[in-house]
């Protein structure tokens, strides 16, 4: 498929009100990185009225299509370190690590700090909010995650919503290819990547929620990275049924 040819359907959207009954339906979207010229989709609320956009600025291959219709936020999360050109020491890193010790590093320093934007972003919304990233996966699924504990959706619900991506891959990846290219600009990718980062396991959001339990919880560990009570009650009135 050429870029050109590139699906014109976000891949991977979804309702996250859908993951439990305690939810509100229609104010927290998550999906894949829009496109430009993309359908609109049915049975979600469009356009968003605020676009929290986690990718790298190496990651986007053109300006945001929801520019000038929402407000759209720039919450960087990887730091610049969303890339295909690992090194082959990094890429033991992450093995060592796995996807779960790669989630919880965005607990940390910037990433933590722009994390918590991201949840006062969601509280403080006039109306519907889609998070993204390139796939709608990880940082994605990690900042869904902290908002769904804070609000208290329970820890089975959280992973189940989260495990529901890996059926979308395949048309992730596919839309995917417009972005790869722009950034490769035709390399030769010569490492293979670890399998784990394609798929959306269990265990990856399960080490992700020990790691938030060790620190006390979500609620806990927001406190501990600057947000304030305010905001989870706002978050509360927000999402919540």
């Amino acid at each position: 498929m050429s870029i050109t040819e590139t699906p014109r359907e976000l891949a991977n959207l979804r309702d996250a009100g859908s993951a439990s009954p305690v939810l509100r339906e229609g104010a927290l979207l998550r999906s894949d990185a829009p496109h430009s010229g993309d359908a609109v989709p049915d049975g979600v609320p469009w356009p968003p009225a605020v676009v929290l956009d986690l990718r790298d600025d190496a990651e986007k291959s053109e300006a945001h299509p929801f520019l000038g219709e929402s407000r759209v936020v720039d919450l960087p999360l990887m730091g610049g370190r969303a890339r295909l050109d690992f090194s082959e020491d990094e890429l033991a890193a992450f093995v060592r690590a796995g996807l779960g010790g790669m989630y919880a590093s965005m607990l940390e320093g910037e990433a933590g700090a722009l994390l918590v934007r991201a949840i006062e972003e969601i509280a403080g919304a006039p109306g519907p909010v889609l998070v993204h990233c390139t796939a709608g996966k990880d940082r994605t699924g990690v900042t869904v995650a902290i908002a769904l504990a804070l609000v208290g959706v329970d820890r089975d619900a959280i992973v189940a919503d989260y495990v529901r991506t890996a059926a979308n891959m395949p048309g992730v990846h596919a839309r995917s290819r417009r972005t790869v290219a722009a950034r490769t600009a035709g390399a030769q990718l010569s490492i293979d990547i670890p399998e784990e980062i394609l798929t959306a396991p269990a265990t990856a959001m399960e080490g992700f929620l020990d790691e938030l339990e060790r620190r006390g919880g979500a609620a806990a560990w927001f406190a501990a990275a600057g947000g304030a009570p305010a905001t989870v009650d706002a978050l509360r009135e927000r999402l919540r049924a």
